[in-house]
């Protein structure tokens, strides 16, 4: 008992002194990101939960039986279905389960009082050729990455998997013009919110690669079927470059907004023309789209790199911001660290590189304050520190992974099974 006073006191007088030097803002790490991503699926399937239950009571009422009985039951089911398959249907689920996706992080800003939507990058501007960029990204990305997702899908059909999703079919121009608003640019907005602004933001903590490949995953698993894992991985894995590029959120939420938009509008040009919604493509076509498309796609990453790059120059030459001096790298892990120093660079603003630097010169003015002694002690907590935060960061890593892949492999055995 003693011995827990004694080192419940030690962590106090820690945290005591650290406090008394003076903090930086708060800033957003994965654990955070983790505990918001958290929060958004539980919200998102206990809205689900009450729409099904208050859908059902309504269904049942209407059609005047009993969900106790095998037969009002069946009826209730088939009716049920039939709902999230119209329009209507469509529209209400999605707006469901994008509203968790900013009620999470809202949330977590009352409770920590900590204003998650800070430096997420809505205010960070872009310029015309970053805009004009977002579309051809989009088609490169739709032509690179079809194949290969249709590929797949076609592999988990022959496996006996049958999906269960909204499947929408656009054969009106009114469905469109809905479809675009509420399938295309709202899920744009709250998707890439949370999976950029607040997952792949709070990856950038730990590396710009490793919040690549954090958000892609979970952004792909968290759809819930093996026919999207792929193509859902890549359009993460493609905004993340484009958030990472631009520092600016609106990039990435015009290339999600004309992923989906292309996607409907040629649905919609498919039907007029042939009167169905399936094309079939050649092998041949499939590969020319891939290969079109995958250098689409490469050219303008290296453009949308340049344009930031002289962007983000002008902005520092502006604000009196001196160019770091070069690093070289070596080793294995060279070119991925040239990567994440690259990236990182132009994502993070300017604004906050001066603010940054003014909080370490604060810092060392306070320092020369205190003696040798007290400046050692406080270098060997901040060791500590980094040590807990990476800690944090894992378990913030495994829990997001765990919960989004069990919820996954739950729904794909539903898959299987119905």
């Amino acid at each position: 008992m003693a011995k827990n006073k004694q080192t419940t006191e030690n962590t106090a007088n820690k945290k005591s002194f650290l406090n008394s030097f003076k903090k930086s803002n708060q800033s957003l790490e994965f654990y955070d990101a983790s505990a918001m991503f958290i929060a958004q699926f539980i919200l998102q399937y206990m809205l689900q939960l009450v729409m099904v239950l208050l859908a059902s009571s309504i269904l049942a009422y209407k059609l005047g039986v009993q969900i106790s009985s095998k037969e009002g039951a069946d009826a209730v089911q088939n009716a049920f279905d039939v709902f999230t398959a119209s329009t209507g249907g469509i529209i209400l689920v999605t707006l469901l389960n994008e509203c968790t996706m900013i009620l999470s992080p809202l949330c977590y800003w009352k409770i920590k009082s900590f204003n998650v939507f800070k430096g997420m990058g809505f205010k960070r501007k872009i310029n015309g050729g970053q805009i004009a960029l977002t579309l051809p990204i989009a088609i490169g990305l739709l032509a690179g990455f079809m194949p290969l997702a249709s590929l797949f899908v076609y592999l988990v059909n022959l496996t006996g998997y049958h999906y269960t999703g909204a499947n929408i079919v656009v054969d009106s121009f009114g469905k469109l013009v809905l479809y675009l608003i509420f399938v295309a640019a709202v899920p744009a907005v709250c998707e890439e919110t949370l999976h950029r602004g607040i997952v792949a933001r709070g990856g950038s903590r730990i590396s710009i690669f490793a919040g690549i490949i954090l958000s892609s995953t979970i952004f792909a698993f968290m759809h819930g079927s093996p026919m999207q894992l792929i193509h859902q991985f890549f359009v993460g894995a493609v905004c993340c470059l484009v958030y990472y590029m631009t520092g600016s959120i609106w990039a990435n939420i015009l290339v999600h907004f004309f992923n989906n938009a292309i996607t409907l509008i040629s649905g919609y040009a498919i039907y007029l023309i042939t009167g169905s919604t399936d094309l079939s493509i050649p092998w041949w076509g499939m590969l020319i789209l891939c290969i079109g498309g995958l250098a689409i796609l490469v050219g303008c990453f290296i453009a949308v790199y340049k344009i930031s790059y002289a962007k983000r120059k002008k902005e520092d030459d502006a604000m009196g911001i001196e160019q770091e001096q070069e690093v070289i790298y070596t080793g294995k892990k060279q070119p991925i660290k040239i990567f994440n120093k690259k990236l990182a660079y132009l994502f993070k603003s300017p604004e906050q590189v001066l603010e940054e630097k003014k909080q370490a010169q604060e810092l060392e003015d306070q320092l020369k304050d205190y003696s040798e002694e007290k400046k050692e002690v406080y270098a060997s907590l901040r060791q500590d520190d980094d040590v807990q935060l990476k800690k944090k960061n894992s378990r913030g890593i495994i829990f997001a992974l765990v919960v989004v892949l069990v919820i996954w492999i739950i729904n794909t055995i539903v898959g299987y099974t119905s």
